[in-house]
């Protein structure tokens, strides 16, 4: 098995040849994205082959591909290989081969599988592009929280904001906020959790993403000095535990009752307050105001059409006659009261 073949990667011809190799013999790498945060925790020292795997394998997705991998006779797509053994992209199938070998001892099926060998004189910048490339393309890709830990490795590796947009097909600016939200759960989040290292810590990164991208947010984060460190601890406590709740969060923030009731009680206690302190927060009254607001901005050819219809007015006049008879009904309960 020595196919070879050139791939264009951002004007770079990068040669890659593939070959069989033995899932031991590789060496896993500890800059994984899936297992960064963990990793920067040990010393340098201790980021061993051994610490990578223990990592991944601890991760419930690596168990699933192992079986995957036992029903398929073995892994079928290749890794991606460095020059000097390294896995560049893979790491996972190599620990999930190596546990299937280690349940099956000797089976010729775990003993080898195929990589793309990639050519020695390959700079690392382009080895990063490649695998930028392979994983925007895979269903398979990176989770939003590991794409953004590779900007910001490329960030760090030289390359600009605008280079860095340009291959993840975005802006520079949408690059800024990426980064943002991964250094605020790296430095406030993750180590105020009981586990940093479990994945499901990783899942919540779009909670934020939106704090950083919310501009209503970050205009409370100038007035109240402490909201980066209550949103970590509204999110680990699960006060917060929806991306929609963020978007909201905001309006909650706008009352200092609310806020409150978020800190002490929970999200649902804080938007009832809200809705009962002010009508538009109410699902009924802000689908009035939607409607009243609809209503003011109708058009000279919707009135002709209103005029000329009388299924058209009949709504309209039963929706008066409904407003009416509630408004009545509420005068007299307010006489009662």
């Amino acid at each position: 098995m020595m196919a070879k073949y050139t791939r264009n990667i951002q004007g770079h011809q990068v040669s890659l040849t593939l070959i069989e190799v033995d899932p031991n013999h590789v060496k896993l790498d500890p800059t994984n994205p899936r297992i960064g945060f963990s990793m920067r925790q040990l010393d340098a020292h201790e980021r061993s082959d051994a610490a990578s795997s223990l990592l991944l394998t601890s991760q419930e997705d690596t168990e699933a591909l192992k079986r995957s991998i036992i029903l398929s006779n073995g892994v079928q797509e290749p890794i991606y290989l460095r020059a000097d053994g390294r896995v560049a992209e893979g790491n996972r199938r190599v620990v999930a081969l190596r546990s299937a070998l280690e349940e099956f001892p000797g089976d010729a099926r775990f003993t080898k599988m195929p990589a793309w060998q990639i050519d020695a004189a390959t700079p690392e910048h382009v080895i990063q592009d490649l695998l930028n490339e392979i994983h925007l393309g895979s269903v398979r890709g990176w989770a939003p929280y590991e794409k953004a830990l590779q900007m910001q490795g490329l960030l760090a590796g030289g390359l600009t904001e605008d280079e860095v947009a340009e291959r993840y097909r975005m802006t520079a600016r949408d690059v800024r906020q990426q980064i943002a939200a991964v250094e605020f759960m790296d430095t406030m989040y993750f180590p105020n959790t009981k586990d940093p290292t479990d994945p499901e810590h990783r899942t919540k990164f779009s909670y934020f993403l939106e704090f950083h991208k919310n501009s209503r947010l970050q205009g409370h984060v100038q007035n109240r000095a402490t909201l980066p460190e209550d949103f970590c601890r509204w999110v680990r406590d699960e006060n917060i535990d929806t991306g929609a709740r963020v978007r909201r969060l905001s309006k909650v923030l706008d009352s200092e009752e609310a806020t409150q009731l978020l800190d002490t009680v929970g999200f649902a206690a804080a938007e009832k307050y809200l809705e009962k302190h002010n009508p538009s927060e109410h699902e009924l009254y802000a689908l009035l105001a939607r409607a009243q607001n609809r209503l003011h901005e109708m058009t000279v050819p919707e009135l002709v059409e209103l005029g000329a219809s009388k299924s058209r007015r009949d709504i309209f006049e039963a929706l008066r006659s409904e407003l009416d008879s509630i408004l009545e009904m509420a005068s007299r309960t307010k006489k009662v009261s």
